[in-house]
């Protein structure tokens, strides 16, 4: 691999890490593990809501990569 694969990288790994949903997603977890720890939640209701709110991020994040694509060709189907 070059050095220029490696470059690219590098620049989408702080792009992604300056990301406003890596921080919130950062955020959830460690204050949903914090109350873990002091036994305000259960392991239930801390892998539910962990594993909820991850899933519906990148649910929404593939959606939109989808409803871009769809909008970046001229068919008709996204035409209001």
């Amino acid at each position: 691999m070059n050095k220029k694969f490696w470059n690219r990288v590098g620049v989408k790994l702080i792009e992604n890490l300056l990301s406003v949903k890596v921080w919130v997603l950062v955020a959830f977890l460690v204050v949903s593990t914090k109350l873990l720890m002091m036994g305000l939640l259960t392991g239930d209701i801390w892998a539910t809501a962990n594993g909820a709110t991850i899933a519906v991020v990148f649910a929404l994040r593939e959606s939109f990569k989808v409803a871009k694509v769809k909008s970046d060709d001229d068919t008709e189907d996204m035409m209001v």
